[in-house]
């Protein structure tokens, strides 16, 4: 399953994220390969648990949650799941001409419960600039592969256990999102190195 919802992230939101997710970009650049005591537990090209990212100021990640957990991601996640908690958001920046792409896969495939059929998780991908072919798109597979090209501002909804792709970035221009991750269960508890795993409804 997927969907996308146009324009509805507000502009200076946009603006601010376009700016910080470069800054985040730039400092993870220093420290790939390292270990960090959140998430995946290691440094790689983009940012998991991003608004606990240890490099971060208080104040940079406190803004950062609460954009992962605003009213309005809350009544766009109502509408897949009756009581929805946190898990996980990241920070994906493709720089240009970078080796960076995500080859064909579901998010559910890497934990913790991969079997568990009635585990439903959705990634609302906060888009920061348009998607185009050369930076790197992103497609879907239903029945066929759909490629998408959603726009700065949308908001592009992707199911756990749907396949996604996309591709290197080949322009000369950075391709930036913010991904904020939810369950129908509080599966971030107790996840390897720690995932958000509170109701979403303690923050609004």
């Amino acid at each position: 399953m997927y969907r996308l919802i146009q324009n509805c992230i507000p502009s200076h939101t946009v603006e601010y994220l376009q700016q910080y997710t470069l800054e985040v970009r730039n400092k993870v650049n220093g420290v790939l390969g390292q270990k960090k005591n959140v998430g995946s537990g290691t440094y790689w090209k983009g940012l998991d648990m991003a608004s606990s990212f240890p490099l971060a100021s208080p104040q940079q990640n406190e803004l950062l949650f609460k954009i992962y957990t605003s009213m309005t991601l809350y009544r766009i996640v109502l509408e897949h799941m009756q009581h929805p908690y946190l898990f996980n958001d990241q920070i994906v920046v493709k720089l240009p001409g970078e080796d960076l792409e995500f080859l064909p896969h579901y998010d559910n495939q890497y934990g913790p419960y991969p079997n568990d059929k009635d585990l439903l998780t959705i990634n609302c991908m906060l888009v920061l600039d348009d998607f185009t072919k050369e930076n790197g798109g992103i497609r879907v597979l239903e029945k066929e592969w759909i490629d998408l090209y959603p726009k700065k501002g949308d908001i592009l909804i992707i199911d756990g256990n749907t396949f996604h792709a996309s591709g290197q970035n080949k322009s000369d221009s950075p391709r930036r999102a913010y991904l904020c991750v939810y369950s129908n269960k509080p599966i971030g508890k107790d996840f390897q190195q720690g995932f958000y795993y509170q109701a979403f409804s303690d923050y609004i």
